[in-house]
């Protein structure tokens, strides 16, 4: 998804100024995706502004079918 959806045009300007993307990999990160229970690779959690989840992705999404996760908390 890195490669791909999130270098989109569409995608990056989706994600302005109305996201935080944050990345976790590795071992270092462990204790969180636990808390988060983040199961998989890639997953995409949205919070609203006060850290409610408002939407999970899991699994690769083309361009797309991000975007189209992407407006159901837009």
């Amino acid at each position: 998804m890195v490669r791909e959806t999130h270098q989109d045009a569409e995608v990056i300007k989706a994600l302005d100024n109305k996201f935080v993307p944050v990345r976790l990999e590795g071992r270092e990160h462990k204790d969180l995706a636990k808390q988060f229970e983040v199961r998989g690779a890639p997953t995409t959690i949205l919070f609203s502004p006060q850290g409610q989840e408002k939407n999970r992705i899991v699994g690769f999404k083309d361009p797309q079918d991000y975007l189209k996760e992407l407006e159901k908390v837009s």
